[in-house]
């Protein structure tokens, strides 16, 4: 099936070059409109990396070495686009149109409107995984895919949540999913061959993390990746400025509590990570957490964050919960 793909190389504003390149652009349907949470690999296999786009379909790497690489879209119900693009320094922009599969299958897919839905493939052959188990922490619902390797989760709440992919022989993933009112979002999801059973451990925090979510009170925040990604790679700026976090009246500072992977970590500041490091942030300010598993975590008589730093005026954020890529 056919697939149209334009791409086309921005010059560099004179007087104004990048020291970083960056590939940009927006994806499409074949009646030009834009494709929401289609999965695109940056140089697809061992340290890839991966977006997904956002309501106008956009999306935007930065920090791109010049050179040739590899691009592979893909978004269930459209057939999956490969290409290879020259980057230059400075901005690379392009153009991708994907083209709509009209099998059973998806039909029977876009059929549901709300939840989470998608389909569970292997990165080493790109097959449909069958029998994963599909959970979305903080929504207690979820499904196991079939033999296509689709699930459906059509009961989901509005909201952002962490879904999380196990399956025998392949590592777990936990990626950010935010859930719209009245309707669906649709997602694939790339399992690279591993040992689920080294992730035992984190069982706990995970259920910590899920229960959390779910009895969060309105002095909280939780948000995924797709929201923080627009201001470049400073974590603090792209939290500050994400909506939903911007809704909870929230703010930061460097004295929160934080937590990585729902592990302490002493003296450690939300300036400390980069926005490629990061899959999901849980924000609360006082009162906030429900669940109280956060608190008695912390070491005794160890302060938190930057003990030096000036707390910021207004609703600060007391934990501060960040999650990273898997």
């Amino acid at each position: 099936m056919a697939v149209a793909l334009a791409m086309v190389t921005l010059p560099l504003a004179a007087g104004g070059q990048e020291t970083l390149s960056s590939v940009q652009g927006v994806v499409r349907n074949e009646s030009n409109r834009p494709v929401e949470q289609a999965q695109v690999l940056l140089d697809p296999g061992q340290g890839q990396r991966e977006l997904r786009t956002d309501a106008d379909g956009r999306f935007r790497f930065i920090g791109v070495p010049a050179g040739s690489h590899r691009l592979r879209v893909m978004r269930i119900g459209f057939q999956p686009l490969d290409t290879t693009l020259v980057v230059a320094t400075g901005a690379t922009d392009i153009s991708i149109s994907l083209q709509r599969l009209t099998t059973l299958g998806q039909v029977a897919v876009t059929a549901r409107p709300t939840g989470v839905y998608g389909t569970i493939l292997s990165r080493d052959t790109f097959a449909p995984l069958e029998g994963a188990r599909v959970e979305l922490l903080g929504a207690r619902t979820r499904d196991t895919t079939d033999a296509a390797g689709a699930f459906a989760m059509g009961t989901a709440p509005p909201g952002t949540f962490m879904l999380r992919v196990t399956r025998e022989g392949f590592d777990t993933r936990l990626i950010s999913v935010r859930v719209p009112r009245d309707s669906g979002v649709g997602i694939d999801i790339v399992l690279r061959p591993g040992t689920p059973a080294l992730d035992a451990h984190m069982e706990m925090l995970w259920a910590d993390m899920a229960q959390r979510i779910n009895w969060k009170g309105v002095n909280a925040a939780v948000v995924g990746r797709d929201e923080i990604v627009e201001h470049g790679r400073d974590l603090s700026l792209g939290l500050r400025f994400a909506p939903t976090f911007a809704k909870s009246g929230l703010v930061i500072d460097e004295l929160a509590c934080l937590y990585v992977d729902g592990i302490p970590r002493p003296f450690a500041t939300i300036k400390d990570f980069d926005v490629e490091e990061i899959e999901s942030i849980e924000a609360y300010g006082r009162g906030g957490e429900y669940t109280k598993n956060l608190a008695p975590r912390w070491p005794a008589k160890v302060p938190c964050g930057n003990p030096g730093a000036q707390a910021a005026p207004g609703n600060r954020a007391i934990y501060l919960v960040i999650w990273r890529r898997r």
